[in-house]
């Protein structure tokens, strides 16, 4: 299980079809929910869903319903809320990592699901030595280069 990280929505909830062909971070975005709506069981957290929806209503409000009914598509994927615990080891975390304080209780809840991975474009979360950040590698995977060509216009 891995877990999903504010702008994989965000990246993919805002493109247009045709940004989505011609900007690769959006395609893989797009591709990592692809996987998640067919199956993969996923975590992510109500701080990741908040942070999306203030940002939706703040920039595209227009894709608010849209960012909303596609989560609860996404039924293979749980949303968890911090606990109290996860937000202290946050604190006490802050400062060691490039990451701020809402990836540093993203990061909590991690450790406390045994969650290893997570799907994001934010890089500081490889200077974390316990957690594995997976995104440009899935360029590799064979059901990429079908989902991304899908996105393309037909001729």
């Amino acid at each position: 299980m891995r877990f999903v990280d504010t702008m994989i929505f965000i990246k993919w909830g805002q493109a247009t079809r045709t940004e989505a062909a011609q900007n690769e971070e959006v395609s893989l975005c797009g591709y990592i929910l692809s996987k998640i709506r067919d199956g993969e069981e996923a975590l992510t957290s109500t701080i990741v869903k908040d942070e999306a929806l203030i940002w939706f209503s703040r920039y595209q409000a227009s894709r608010l319903t849209d960012f909303i009914r596609s989560l609860t598509a996404l039924t293979s994927m749980a949303i968890t809320q911090p606990i109290l615990e996860d937000e202290l080891e946050a604190t006490q975390l802050y400062g060691q990592y490039p990451l701020g304080i809402s990836d540093l209780i993203n990061l909590s809840i991690m450790k406390r699901h045994g969650i290893n991975q997570i799907y994001t474009t934010d890089k500081g979360f490889e200077k974390v030595s316990t957690i594995k950040r997976v995104f440009e590698e899935l360029k590799k995977e064979p059901q990429y280069n079908s989902f991304a060509t899908k996105l393309k216009p037909k001729r």
